[in-house]
């Protein structure tokens, strides 16, 4: 099931919702509950990755067929565990969600493709130039901080930028 309330009377079906998919990883499933939440609309509906896979069972065929079902994806990274780069120990967010940020920016491009990221972790530097939505410095394993006014601004100014829901989202478009 999509997360996302029902269209009400006052807001009939005009045109197809806005769906995305949501990565994150399973430590942070609280914090990209809570974002759903706080974000779903009639109009934007949420895929999470709870409900579209196993996880740690996913094929590149489950995320090809995620894919035809959603407008884009929004991956919340987190520190996951902690590595030595260059001699110096740092947190690095979780590999995979990683992997299908990449995955989803290669079918979908950078602006139907954005990070959110939570707490404070190594990223390399080839990351800079994407799409990262402001959240919190903080981040707590299994927990949920509550959704900031910045990053919700933030995040209504990237989905503005979409086109109608009806008409069909590529990588070319």
């Amino acid at each position: 099931m999509i997360a996302g309330p029902p269209p009400t009377a006052a807001q009939p079906h005009a045109r197809n919702p806005l769906t995305l998919f949501v990565g994150s990883s399973l430590a942070a499933k609280s914090q990209a509950r809570a974002f759903i939440t706080a974000q779903a609309t009639p109009q934007l509906r949420f895929l999470p990755w709870w409900e579209a896979f196993t996880a740690g069972r996913t094929l590149l065929e489950d995320l090809d067929a995620i894919r035809a079902r959603v407008n884009g994806a929004i991956l919340l990274l987190s520190p996951e565990s902690a590595t030595t780069i260059r001699k110096h120990r740092v947190q690095i967010p979780n590999l995979n969600v990683l992997f299908e940020f990449g995955y989803f920016y290669g079918h979908f491009g950078e602006r139907r493709v954005a990070m959110l990221r939570y707490g404070e972790f190594y990223l390399p530097s080839d990351f800079g130039g994407y799409l990262h939505l402001n959240s919190s410095r903080s981040f707590r394993r299994g927990a949920a901080l509550k959704i900031g006014k910045r990053t919700s601004r933030e995040f209504e100014r990237w989905i503005a930028q979409f086109p109608d829901a009806q008409t069909p989202i590529s990588a070319e478009t």
